[in-house]
């Protein structure tokens, strides 16, 4: 279902679907944007702005930037089922040395059959139109490759598990926003000082691979740890880099420079590449900065000396290694950096402090939720207080404090946001407002809907009488969680450019439909499919529903699902072979009553080891005649 603002209202469980209130018209012309195979819809890479490039632009953009042999190398195939074995033998030997259990192991894997990665870009519309990539044309792109269900993307969190907490221990690092507030609050900043931020050109494409080996080795020696296994972690590390394959427009490419934007532990990653860089670099530079902080790949700090002798500092920087290039911003008085401008207020004469404020980059729509979106009522009151309260914390003087305040509310008003409601929040923004009934919070998560808002409601209101009726759980209390519906962004964008050799189809598969869980009818026990198939699934165990009756028949097939379907059909169709419980059943009940859900898959299974499994779930299920139609 689809509302006004663009969201889509699916019912799920006890939420009714909500009536569209869209016209027909607009409804098709979303779906005809859904489908257009011509056009490429992605988000902007800064400003929260919407692109639609057309097809061959985009295409043209992203060849010109993989054709750079420097980063990229093309492949007449992919490598990643290659690499699949390699990734077993390694989590084989972190179980047999107990760093994992049988259980992570398991999760560590992932899915049997995963998918290749998927490179795409976001157009960078805040550059020059006149320094694009074709000028008042084809804008550049940030480039970024999915990892989302790759044979590496479990074993990239576990590598991330080890180096996040490893990529913080540096004096420049900042966790955020405001630990750069506390951080710069505190120091005296001289009264002829030079205020200078540092921007590391394309960080994460540029680390060479050997080098940031080398940097998570001295970190792993400098801080040793018994229950790491580094071994093995640097081999996964080796393999998610160096075997890093991604298909774009039906060709497939591998990254021989950098890390892509897309694996979960690039942050940590470039953040301890970039500690052993500047520890080695800062300590050759004839003069250093006062103050030095870095977050991630952008610098900022407060430089004593004479302009020529950062220019020899920025020289030094710039020379140490050939892959980091940088670009630095000066002044005397102000400098912006992240979300804040830092600068000598009137007051720094006597104080020798900075001052801060709110800094809006010029890419910045302030593109927030308008006020007719489909969210609860208490979420447009949070944003415009959790905004006020960003803009408390930032700023130093009320006076800019005011100014961001007026700005977000000149955004607010364009986007339905009365008078009055603003008024109400900038009066009570600072009210933490009444204490919770307990101290332990139970959250009640549930899609939204008006229904889903009176349902929980109803749980508040009966744990309520619980507590008062029991004396149990008094320090809890239960707070709903709403997640949000999908909207134009999920309906619309995705990594992998379409065909245009594949026609755009124009009906659902009714026959292969993938279910959340599956019942035994006859002790009630409640089975979750292993893999979430489709129509071309190979190698799978599958279990086929009537959806007149329940009845369940478990299979197994080394083709595609449509192949073996085939045979299914030809048999009920044309009345063949009907000695079987199967075609006796669907031969009463019709075809259009047979539902198709894959349960398990393996591509790599034998004919027997796919066998055993049928037989598993033959058991898990039940579906032995006559409790189904598997035959006895």
């Amino acid at each position: 279902m689809v509302r006004s603002d663009g969201l889509l209202m699916p019912g799920s469980g006890f939420t009714p679907a909500v009536a569209p209130n869209l016209t027909r018209e607009e409804i098709e012309a979303l779906y005809s944007l859904k489908i257009n195979k011509h056009i490429v819809i992605k988000p902007a890479d800064k400003g929260s702005a919407v692109v639609i490039l057309d097809r061959s632009q985009y295409i043209w953009e992203g060849s010109r930037q993989l054709g750079d042999t420097t980063y990229y190398l093309p492949l007449s195939e992919p490598i990643y089922p290659q690499t699949i074995p390699l990734v077993e033998k390694i989590v084989d030997n972190l179980l047999l040395k107990k760093f994992i259990n049988s259980k992570q192991k398991k999760y560590l894997l992932g899915e049997p059959d995963p998918r290749p990665r998927r490179f795409y870009m976001l157009p960078k519309i805040h550059k020059e139109p006149d320094k694009w990539s074709k000028p008042h044309e084809i804008p550049p792109g940030r480039p970024i490759v999915s990892d989302c269900g790759s044979e590496t993307y479990r074993t990239a969190e576990f590598i991330d598990y080890y180096l996040t907490p490893l990529s913080v221990l540096h004096d420049s690092y900042l966790r955020d926003t405001y630990d750069f507030l506390d951080k710069v609050r505190s120091v005296h900043i001289p009264p002829d000082a030079i205020l200078f931020t540092i921007d590391i050109d394309s960080l994460y494409t540029n680390i060479d691979i050997d080098e940031g080996i080398r940097a998570v080795k001295n970190v792993f020696y400098r801080y040793r740890d018994v229950s790491r296994p580094e071994k093995e972690l640097l081999q996964l590390l080796d393999i998610n880099l160096r075997r890093n394959d991604f298909e774009f427009d039906g060709r497939f490419y591998l990254q021989i420079k950098g890390t892509a934007m897309g694996k979960k532990f690039a942050p940590a990653y470039a953040n301890i590449f970039m500690a052993e860089w500047e520890t080695a670099a800062l300590a050759v530079c004839p003069k250093r900065p006062l103050h030095y902080l870095r977050y991630l790949d952008d610098i900022w700090g407060v430089w004593t000396h004479s302009r020529e002798e950062f220019d020899v500092f920025l020289n030094t920087l710039n020379t140490h290694n050939k892959n980091i290039t940088i670009k630095s911003t000066t002044s005397s008085t102000s400098v912006d950096f992240l979300d804040t401008t830092t600068f000598k207020g009137p007051d720094f004469a006597n104080s020798h402090n900075l001052d801060t404020r709110v800094f809006f980059k010029e890419t910045d729509t302030h593109a927030l939720l308008f006020k007719s979106s489909f969210h609860p009522k208490h979420t447009f009151a949070g944003l415009v207080k959790s905004q006020l309260l960003r803009f408390h914390r930032i700023c130093t003087r009320r006076e800019d404090f005011l100014v961001a305040s007026k700005t977000l509310f000149s955004a607010l008003k364009r986007r339905g946001y009365s008078r009055s409601f603003l008024r109400r929040q900038f009066r009570v923004f600072l009210d933490p407002g009444r204490p919770p009934p307990g101290t332990t919070m139970i959250p009640f998560i549930t899609t939204y809907s008006p229904s889903a808002v009176q349902v929980a409601r109803n749980v508040k209101d009966n744990f309520r009488t619980f507590l008062e009726s029991s004396g149990r759980l008094l320090e809890h209390y239960v707070v709903p969680a709403y997640r949000k519906n999908p909207n134009l962004n999920d309906m619309l964008v995705r990594a992998r450019v379409s065909s245009l050799r594949d026609p755009p189809s124009t009906r659902r598969d009714t026959l292969v439909r993938h279910t959340p869980w599956l019942v035994n009818p006859q002790n009630r026990k409640v089975f979750q499919p292993l893999c979430r198939g489709g129509r071309h699934t190979k190698n799978c165990v599958y279990v086929i529903r009537c959806q007149r009756c329940g009845d369940m028949y478990v299979g197994e097939t080394g083709n595609t699902v449509a192949r073996r379907f085939a045979q299914h059909k030809y048999n009920i169709v044309r009345q063949k072979n009907t000695n079987t419980h199967l075609v006796q059943h669907f031969v009463r009940h019709g075809w259009s009553s047979v539902r198709v859900t894959v349960i398990e898959t393996n591509p790599k299974w034998s004919l027997a080891q796919r066998q055993r499994a049928e037989l598993l779930w033959i058991t898990r299920l039940g579906t032995r005649y006559p409790g189904g139609l598997n035959e006895s």
